[in-house]
């Protein structure tokens, strides 16, 4: 009788083992989020940071860069390039190696194809970055344009802002040290900023509550979500707009010039304003601001086709809805509304007149 539960027992280990057998540059699909210390000194060092921090996410792809006899060091797609975290043995039941079909992570948490690239763009993501900061800290860039850039290029590098748990807190909750009740809401599913690229995560509150990471964070919100070389586009875009406000100093763009395009002056696609560099004022999640970064459809991604300088107004007015809603509630207003159709007729028809024009 002993002897066959030993055999058993062995069989067990032996299956763990073959089921998790790893290799140096495996791609993972870690299936919970992870507070963990970063490694320190290099892949095989002993060293570790003091504190801990979100290293691994659901669903998030993750590289193998070490493996040892009872650990492996591995970097999620959603830190830096040199961000390492170690995973000991008993952990590996939270990751499954990643299929791989033409060089592209099947990863069901992503709502587009992953190519492994994409842990390359990181890099470029950070190097264009540090040109830009550096861009505007020298001497010859003009005041209106290094306040615009400060106040928003982390804006546009990073997710929107949310509600967030501490990893203090987390914590403290595995370790039986908080007691809820049966209907307090405790954690959040979306970070409080992060990467753009981390998984997109747009479920309900009981959903995040049944998954595995609870109650650490998921991912970011959809709208904020553009991979590594999208985000690139995206930048460049949104300065090239920058370039062609009203009274912008375009010297002050000498070291990246080459990479934006002259236009006419930009505009709000909104409510057709010209942006003017001179009435700049911006400050995170203000009333009052002149120009924002708006959403053509605040449910597509932060891509160049989405993404524009509008004034603070314009944004408001248009809220939560995208434009084809907007203007769907305008044609359903006149429809609805005899007089103001009347009123607004003669404006339709030369703006049909216009359209002629341009085609």
């Amino acid at each position: 009788m002993k002897a066959n539960n030993v055999i058993q027992i062995n069989t067990a280990l032996l299956n763990m083992a073959t089921e998790h057998s790893f290799i140096i540059g495996d791609y993972l699909i870690p299936q919970k989020t992870l507070a963990l210390h970063y490694v320190t000194g290099g892949l095989t060092s002993s060293t570790i940071s003091s504190k801990k921090e979100w290293g691994i996410i659901e669903g998030c792809p993750a590289i193998i860069k070490h493996i040892a006899e009872d650990y492996m060091v591995i970097n999620s797609f959603h830190s830096s390039a040199g961000r390492v975290f170690k995973i000991h043995s008993k952990d590996y039941i939270y990751f499954d190696k990643a299929d791989l079909v033409d060089d592209k992570i099947i990863a069901p948490k992503y709502p587009v194809q992953l190519n492994i690239n994409e842990f390359n763009y990181r890099d470029e993501v950070k190097t264009f970055t540090k040109t830009i900061e550096d861009m505007i800290k020298k001497p010859t860039c003009d005041p209106i344009v290094k306040k615009i850039i400060q106040d928003k290029l982390f804006q546009m590098i990073q997710s929107q802002g949310a509600p967030y748990i501490k990893i203090t807190d987390y914590l403290k909750y595995l370790n039986g040290e908080i007691t809820l009740s049966p209907n307090e809401r405790f954690g959040n599913e979306i970070f409080n900023r992060n990467c753009r690229w981390c998984p997109p995560i747009d479920i309900t509150y009981d959903d995040f509550k049944a998954s595995k990471s609870y109650p650490a964070p998921l991912g970011i919100r959809p709208k904020d979500f553009c991979l590594p070389s999208e985000l690139c586009d995206t930048i460049r875009e949104l300065l090239t707009q920058i370039y062609n406000f009203k009274n912008i100093h375009k010297d002050s763009f000498a070291d990246i010039k080459n990479l934006l395009e002259e236009r006419e002056h930009h505009k709000c696609k909104y409510s057709g304003e010209v942006i003017d560099a001179f009435s700049y004022s911006s400050t995170y999640m203000s009333e009052t601001n002149y120009i924002e970064i708006c959403h053509r459809d605040p449910n597509d991604r932060f891509l160049v086709r989405n993404m524009y300088w509008g004034t603070g107004e314009s944004n408001r007015r248009q809220g939560g809805y995208s434009e084809e809603d907007r203007i769907e509630d305008a044609i359903r207003l006149l429809m609805n509304n005899q007089e103001h159709f009347e009123k607004y007729k003669e404006q339709l028809q030369q703006l049909n007149q216009n359209k002629n024009l341009h085609n």
